[in-house]
This record gives structure tokens, sequence and C-alpha cells, in this order.
């Protein structure tokens, strides 16, 4: 069985002088992190409070390479959901194929894609808050510091903790 191991809201940032800001967000997309045999990353529109619900149709999925999870998944978003030209253009110097809804990033590129694929987004993502949570063993886990190249993000990250497993040790 597939588990969610992470999730990533994404909603436009908000500074604290727009009226009504609670420090909350309101999402536009989420990303969510299938893990099993092979994690992937699934991206849906998020937000649930327009007065129209979104229009779910098959998610965009993308297959993470082993040592950059979440960056790839800050370009899932980017070139799939904010649709960033600048980024898209330079993914598309080194990613050739037509549809880009799957993508094996793993099976392509098994040490991430080029250096100046995750700079340009680094550059180019901004103007966006970004709230990331991560379970224990999640493979999203061990990309979180890469998160402080991300300048142009508000970004929170909330790591779970399981009240089960802390009431088990008393």
């Amino acid at each position: 069985m597939k588990e969610t191991t992470a999730e990533i809201w994404i909603g436009p940032a908000q500074g604290s002088h727009w009226m009504g800001t609670q420090g909350g967000l309101n999402a536009t997309h989420l990303l969510l992190l299938r893990e099993n045999s092979r994690p992937a990353w699934m991206l849906m529109p998020g937000n649930l409070y327009d007065s129209k619900p979104p229009e779910l149709s098959r998610p965009k999925v993308w297959v993470p390479s082993y040592p950059h999870p979440l960056e790839d998944a800050l370009l899932l978003f980017a070139v799939m959901g904010a649709k960033v030209p600048e980024v898209r253009a330079v993914l598309g110097e080194f990613e050739k194929s037509r549809s880009r809804n799957r993508l094996d990033i793993d099976e392509s590129f098994p040490k991430g894609f080029p250096r100046q694929v995750y700079a340009a987004n680094q550059k180019h993502l901004k103007g966006w808050h970004v709230v990331v949570s991560v379970g224990e063993g999640s493979l999203a886990k061990k990309d979180l510091d890469a998160l402080k190249k991300y300048k142009g993000l508000d970004i929170e990250v909330r790591e779970t903790t399981s009240l089960q497993r802390s009431s088990n040790k008393d």
C-alpha cells in the first residue's frame, strides 16, 4: 500500500500588510509524496475554499531523484503548476519529453537534473507561500536543507511527531 509521507501546500505569498492575514495559507496547489517501492510526487489543485471547487483531473506525477526529492517537487510545481517560463525554458534544454504529466526523473537523471535546472528554479520561482509537512521516514526529510536556497519563497517546514509513539515510550 502506498503511503503519503510528505505534503506541500502552495499558495500566493501574502505579506503581513495584507488585511486578514493570520499567518495561514490560501493554497492553490497541493503536492503529495507517495512512497512504497518507488516514491512519486503528485501535483493537484489545492484551493478548496473557492466558490467553485477545483476540477480534479489526473494529477501530474513525477518520480523524484533520490538526491533531490524536495527540489524535484518545487520544480514540478514551477513547471506544471505556476508555469514559470524561465524555469520551463531551462528544463527544456535537458528534458525533451513531449508531455511532462508523468516523468521519471530518477530513471532519466539518477543524480537529479543538471545543476542549471535547479539554479533556474531557485532564481525564478518566487512570490509563493510554501508549507512543507514531512513524516519521520519520508525521503523528503533528507532534502530539507535545500529549501534554504529558495530566497524568493516564504517557506514553513512542519515536521510531524507521532503522539502514539511518544505515549508508548512512557
